[in-house]
């Protein structure tokens, strides 16, 4: 622990609570992220938060370039200095949730927690290869949760009709200096080979999103409740067409989600067809 904060003194830069900054220094659990990323000279990988560039220079030996995304602005400088002579890696000072994900890179990273949440939807809009995350321990376990589970929620469901998310292992919190307050899990996502159909992603969006403030009723009460404020002269039109399982929101599957929600599509564009051919 003493050479990192020799480092940081030496650079005269603090830990910065407004960029969640916890530093990795255990080698283990570095070296644990780069095996279970399988790298190969022929990938490109894109790490958030690279710090002060520890699991930096470990990706650099082992994939083909490396794309290291930093906000701090004095540290993304002292990275440019330390990866000089790194052909293979690029720095680049901003905001990782604004830069886009290289097609077919493979993310191996442990980000920031305040912005897991919107870093994992990031992820999956991109065409992204793998991600190997060191993330907080109870996010990880809403991500590889199961339909019923206490865990089980808006942001399960999100990913799982994309992708499988599987939790390595945990890992304490006495890995990172500053110390956080929570444990954390080496979380492994990949691309599900075969993608559930989605016919509009904003619908099923906005309908998963609502349906889980309500994650213990029965699943056909909130959706008649959300069908009335959302499509009010459709509801009854909708809720007679749509098969909705006889559960809990929480106990439903993200492909009954996923069919819901285009029932809902098929059902609205029918509906918008009819009125149109009445009006004309």
């Amino acid at each position: 622990m003493a050479w990192i904060q020799r480092e940081l003194a030496e650079l005269h830069i603090p830990p910065l609570k407004r960029f969640g900054q916890h530093f990795l220094v255990d080698a283990k659990v570095r070296d644990e992220l780069v095996q279970q990323a399988r790298l190969t000279e022929n990938d490109s990988v894109m790490e958030i938060g690279p710090g002060l560039g520890f699991l930096t220079a470990t990706l650099a030996e082992r994939a083909g370039h490396v794309v290291a995304v930093e906000k701090d602005r004095a540290l993304a400088a002292h990275l440019r200095e330390k990866f000089s002579k790194s052909e293979n890696v690029t720095i680049v000072q901003g905001d990782a949730l604004e830069i886009p994900i290289p097609d077919d890179a493979k993310i191996v990273s442990s980000p920031p927690y305040n912005i897991s949440s919107k870093l994992i939807f990031m992820i999956l809009s991109s065409r992204f290869k793998t991600a190997t995350l060191l993330l907080q321990k109870e996010f990880g376990e809403r991500l590889t949760a199961l339909s019923g589970s206490r865990d089980y929620g808006r942001l399960t469901v999100m990913l799982q009709c994309r992708a499988e998310a599987r939790l390595i292992k945990n890992v304490p919190r006495s890995v990172f200096y500053p110390k956080p307050r929570v444990d954390s899990a080496i979380i492994n996502i990949e691309p599900l080979k075969e993608i559930l159909t989605i016919e509009n992603a904003q619908v099923f969006a906005d309908l998963v999103r609502a349906l889980f403030t309500q994650r213990r009723r029965k699943l056909k009460s909130v959706l008649s409740r959300y069908l009335s404020r959302q499509y009010p002269s459709y509801r009854n039109e909708i809720l007679n067409s749509a098969q909705v399982p006889e559960k809990r929101v929480f106990e439903t599957k993200p492909e009954e989600f996923a069919n819901l929600a285009n029932q809902i599509t098929r059902t609205l564009s029918e509906l918008t067809v009819r009125r149109d051919s009445l009006d004309s």
